[in-house]
């Protein structure tokens, strides 16, 4: 399995609340489209809820959980956005060809405090096998805790990523920066704790920004990437197998 993820800063603008890039995500489409005809046939798409998540999750004080039944209308409204989200970046991508089948992730798994305990796999594996490319998101999901709580798009790519054989995550800067803004090429377990400190939180990200990324992907052992969507040729390369400008991100030295 190969996993592209498309940050919610690529296809929404975040300084508002359900601000859409239709431009971007008509680009991105055509990208991931071009990939699956060339034969990635192992792909799975995630996206980030970017202004479809992030804001509504703040508007409705979200952050701490569901407890009563404003919040579960504010759950259900977010839950509505991401879904309308991911119905626009599917539309592109079947437009451009490809059999793209959004699977909310709150009809598949479901957290206990904020973390993962169950997903339905097989739904996203048959999918796979019968010829689709299966597209999940951040999302609005149930919390045996918390009554529900936002599951990170990075949270899904870290879960299905256990042993999948290449993870990319497009972003919309070129990839991990250091204080300098210059690409940091590799981070490991020995030099992350360096390089942490040049993480910031992102403002309006309550799923934990560039670190919440690289915290998940540290934890795997496939090989991972994060790179710049604004450059559909980087993404391309990667899943051909060459060199692109990115940070490559592996828990070995």
């Amino acid at each position: 399995m190969k996993i592209l993820k498309i940050g919610g800063s690529v296809i929404t603008d975040k300084s508002g609340c359900r601000k859409a890039k239709s431009e971007n995500i008509g680009r991105i489409a055509k990208t991931v489209a071009g990939i699956w005809k060339k034969g990635a046939r192992d792909l799975v798409l995630v996206h980030g809820a970017g202004s479809f998540g992030h804001a509504l999750v703040i508007k409705h004080g979200l952050e701490n959980g569901v407890k009563n039944t404003a919040q579960k209308l504010g759950y259900a409204d977010t839950h509505a956005a991401c879904c309308e989200l991911s119905s626009m970046l599917v539309a592109a991508l079947i437009a451009n060809g490809a059999p793209a089948v959004s699977i909310p992730p709150a009809m598949v798994l479901s957290l206990k405090d904020k973390r993962i305990a169950r997903f339905d796999t097989k739904i996203v594996n048959d999918y796979l096998q019968s010829g689709y490319l299966p597209v999940l998101f951040g999302d609005m999901v149930p919390d045996s805790e918390l009554g529900g709580y936002p599951c990170s798009g990075d949270q899904i790519v870290a879960y299905l990523g256990k042993g999948a054989d290449m993870l990319v995550l497009a972003t919309d800067v070129d990839g991990v920066l250091d204080d300098k803004g210059n690409v940091i090429p590799l981070i490991t377990k020995l030099n992350y704790p360096e390089i942490s400190k040049h993480l910031k939180r992102t403002e309006n990200d309550v799923t934990g920004g560039m670190k919440g990324k690289i915290d998940e992907l540290l934890a795997l052992d496939s090989p991972a990437y994060v790179m710049n969507a604004s450059h559909p040729e980087r993404i391309v390369a990667l899943f051909s197998g060459k060199a692109a400008l990115c940070t490559q991100i592996s828990e070995k030295k």
